[in-house]
């Protein structure tokens, strides 16, 4: 066991290096407190949320696949635990709002150009304009 303090949070008391680097993934790589970061990676793995990513084609925790190199049942596979990460991130008490809306935003972008149909594409690339260009007062039709 062996104790890193941090600059900006609480001094932790790591069990191994492979807890520190993940903790530590999640909070440099979503801006989270070391507790948030805690507190979510503990209860991915209550709920059996893989963790495991695959090199498909993206870097980052947060990162959406790249449209042209991953396969449509991988982006699904991120896609979903993105979704679950970003409903992780609204509840807690630090306002992550932006970080969702840019992820909402890349996520738009990449199903604006690899759903399966014409007009999945089209109603992804009318949600993109949306979250980009922020609402608006017309009411729509639909």
């Amino acid at each position: 066991m062996f104790e890193v303090r941090y600059p900006d949070d609480i001094p932790v008391t790591y069990r191994c290096e492979l807890d520190q680097h993940l903790l530590e993934d999640v909070k440099f790589g979503l801006g989270l407190s070391i507790r948030e970061a805690h507190e979510m990676v503990s209860k991915l793995l209550r709920e059996g949320l893989g963790l495991i990513v695959e090199d498909v084609g993206y870097s980052g925790l947060f990162d959406v696949p790249d449209p042209d190199v991953v396969s449509l049942g991988e982006a699904k596979s991120v896609c979903a635990r993105h979704i679950k990460t970003c409903q992780m991130l609204l509840e807690c008490e630090v306002d992550r709002a932006e970080l969702v809306l840019r992820n909402s935003i890349e996520w738009c972008r990449f199903w604006s150009l690899r759903a399966p149909t014409q007009e999945l594409r089209e109603m992804f690339a009318k949600s993109l304009r949306r979250l980009v260009d922020g609402p608006t007062m017309e009411v729509e039709d639909g």
